[in-house]
């Protein structure tokens, strides 16, 4: 298990290294309107604010794009706005007062972000929420743009709100150490995500195709991941407890890592299992805040890439053929859920001798720098020697934000 988790490791940092983290995207529109009388009557819902949705000032823009959190703050004038997110990216909209205090997230269908991947219109595709109004802490809009502009399936909404906890919990996430201002003010944003990973064996050659009863589910396992915005730099140190409801005993930082924009990412583990959903304290060299970490059952958000390598005469790989299943073995299209992923080969000293770029959902956006489009096929510059290749780690980020490894091996 220990050996696992060195490799682990080395894996996080060759994908975090070699990711293009400034890879702009397109511009989707998003618009609302705020009617001086928002409140939702006779809801039976409770705010836990005395605030109304009229009060609303700011509108506070997070997108998760490609594993990376970005923000901005966007005025409300004459009771409306217009903001624009990237195309490709899980989007939520926070409404805040003139005092940045917290009124309410969009929330659509019970879902508190927008999958902007999927677009009747692409990236040419305007948004218009209508009509706001606020239902205890959930702004609902007038027009349910699921179906609409964002094309989804009832399915694919009931699977991301089993696991779009960050979002439900961005009202306490976006002021971590509890002093009333925005994090993202003074660039300590912190993003909570996780990362698993699960081993398989057998990958596909040619004609004979991988098998989900090749997938050794008894290997799943998962770290926390901890990012800072560039207020933080590299720390020196960063504790974790929690949950402070029963905290555990064995939880340790195995690795700090600058991000290379100044901030930095983090790995948080315990030797005792799964990190549960709960309010955790941090201290980042001495900065203490907490943050509701929602942990993703993988069994909920995972889909596992099953990769078929096709050769030539030489038996050199020419094309690699990608698949996408949920863990019941239902074949499924990822551009709801996956937004980028990679291919690396090892061979049998563990050295890794080939990575694909990041390779992207045709409609995300992010084709700029060495990202490649399209997730089902990727052909390599020049043919590759596999006579010593030993396993395939295939990495992808989810459209929340959190980081899968599945490793293929003889």
């Amino acid at each position: 298990m220990r050996n696992s988790l060195l490799m682990f490791a080395v894996l996080i940092m060759i994908v975090s290294c070699t990711k293009d983290k400034n890879s702009g995207g397109s511009g989707i529109v998003i618009k609302g309107k705020i009617s001086q009388s928002s409140s939702m009557k006779g809801s039976g819902a409770k705010s836990l604010n005395t605030v109304q949705l009229s009060d609303a000032k700011k509108v506070f823009v997070v997108d998760l794009d490609n594993g990376n959190l970005s923000s901005e703050i966007i005025d409300i004038t004459d009771g409306s706005f217009t903001v624009t997110a990237t195309m490709g990216a899980a989007t939520a909209l926070v409404f805040l007062d003139a005092d940045n205090k917290y009124i309410g997230t969009l929330a659509s269908r019970g879902l508190f972000l927008l999958p902007l991947n999927k677009l009747i219109e692409g990236e040419n595709t305007t948004i218009n929420l209508a009509d706001l109004t606020l239902s205890g802490t959930s702004v609902i809009p007038s027009h349910d743009p699921f179906g609409n502009e964002i094309i989804i399936t009832d399915d694919e909404i009931n699977r991301l709100k089993a696991v779009d906890g960050f979002f439900e919990t961005l009202a306490k996430n976006i002021d971590a150490n509890n002093d009333n201002i925005l994090d993202v003010l003074n660039d300590r944003q912190l993003f909570i995500k996780t990362r698993f990973w699960v081993h398989a064996s057998h990958w596909g050659l040619n004609s004979t195709t991988p098998l989900m009863s090749d997938i050794d589910y008894s290997s799943i396992g998962s770290h926390m991941e901890l990012d800072g915005g560039k207020g933080f730099g590299k720390p020196n140190s960063i504790i974790v407890s929690g949950p402070v409801e029963n905290p555990y005993n064995d939880i340790t930082t195995f690795f700090i890592n600058g991000d290379g924009m100044d901030g930095f990412y983090s790995g948080i583990n315990r030797t005792g299992g799964f990190f549960e959903k709960g309010t955790y304290s941090i201290n980042i060299d001495g900065y203490k805040c907490t943050m509701v970490y929602s942990n993703n059952d993988a069994s909920l958000s995972q889909l596992f890439v099953l990769p078929t390598l096709h050769t030539n005469s030489e038996g050199k790989v020419t094309s690699i053929s990608l698949e996408y299943k949920l863990p019941d073995g239902t074949s499924i299209d990822p551009i709801n859920f996956l937004t980028d992923l990679m291919i690396q080969f090892t061979d049998e000293a563990q050295n890794q001798y080939f990575n694909s770029p990041w390779i992207c959902n045709a409609n995300t956006g992010q084709h700029k720098g060495e990202h490649v489009e399209g997730v089902f096929t990727y052909i390599p510059a020049t043919p590759i020697d596999i006579s010593h290749l030993s396993g395939i780690t295939i990495p992808y980020n989810d459209l929340l934000g959190n980081t899968y490894f599945i490793n293929w091996s003889k």
